[in-house]
């Protein structure tokens, strides 16, 4: 895959969105989940697009988007050509390359520049941040769609260019970062989940756990995927996956095309914390039975 722009004059639209968000902290921070949100962007388009990105998000957009118009932004090797878009659509709030302004000219979507830094376009962009505290509760889909200006119809993800016979009933997406522990549901409650669907459905657990393709054929291979609030639960759903979400401490304010079951705890004053530890000590998800999960399985799954 090309590395630069020589052979690239003019497009109808580009996209910028990479594998990482910068946080309030000034952190750069890998960020699948925002990426893989962006996917749908070309199904809103109504002309040809060009997708900027960093090398490591091929791994996850090669499967919803055709590799051949993706670029991978290069911090050494310099960009040669100007690039003339009419609409350029920013989804990254930090310059991965700095010389952007000066080699892509177009409207500028999204995140913009204000002669000093990147500033998201408006409320609905700024809502759309990662761990932004903003009330808005419209899906974080359709901020981001109409945060560009773009028509929002419910746009589903593109489809999988991935086709994998669906062999397990229940797929267990039980792994969380260890750096946000309030995301991870306690692990004898999987177990003890796996022991009451064992007898009647097939049970997997996360595979692929560091290893991107891996991973995606293990979740394309499940017919309903439970998740904690992980990568696993947007992959899933944009595989057309039947979904059970294990969440609370997080936003969650995921557009889920009838394919998303939400399971929460009770209403408290400091959820959703979005912080990556328990300021109680005593993580919220802890309320949610094995048992009421099942439940929630059997309600998906035939007889």
């Amino acid at each position: 895959m090309e590395k630069n722009f020589s052979k690239i004059k003019t497009v109808e639209n580009i996209i910028i969105k990479t594998s990482y968000t910068n946080i309030a902290n000034g952190e750069l921070k890998s960020n699948f989940g925002d990426l893989l949100r962006t996917s749908l962007l070309p199904n809103c388009l109504n002309s040809d697009f060009l997708w900027l990105t960093d090398a490591r998000s091929i791994d996850l957009l090669k499967y919803f988007v055709d590799v051949q118009k993706i670029r991978v932004l290069d911090r050494v090797v310099p960009m040669e050509d100007v690039l003339s878009a009419r609409h350029v659509y920013n989804l990254d709030n930090y310059f991965y390359n700095g010389n952007l302004l000066e080699h892509i000219t177009g409207h500028w979507h999204g995140y913009v520049w204000n002669g000093e830094r990147l500033i998201p376009e408006n409320e609905m962009i700024a809502a759309a941040a990662s761990y932004a505290q903003i009330s808005d509760q419209r899906s974080m889909q359709e901020l981001i769609v109409r945060g560009l200006g773009l028509e929002w119809d419910e746009q589903d993800y593109p489809q999988s260019r991935l086709l994998v016979k669906e062999t397990i009933d229940i797929g267990f997406n039980w792994h969380v970062d260890p750096k946000w522990i309030a995301k991870t549901w306690p692990e004898a409650y999987w177990e003890e989940l796996e022991k009451i669907l064992h007898q009647r459905y097939t049970v997997s657990w996360q595979k692929g756990i560091h290893h991107f393709d891996e991973y995606i054929h293990w979740l394309s291979a499940c017919k309903v995927i439970v998740t904690c609030e992980t990568l696993g639960l947007h992959l899933a759903s944009a595989l057309r996956k039947k979904v059970i979400a294990i969440v609370g401490p997080m936003k969650t304010n995921e557009y889920t095309y009838g394919r998303i079951e939400m399971i929460k705890p009770s209403s408290r004053d400091c959820m959703p914390c979005e912080s990556p530890e328990c300021k109680m000590g005593n993580s919220c998800l802890g309320e949610i039975t094995p048992e009421r999960v099942s439940e929630a399985i059997k309600k998906l799954m035939p007889n």
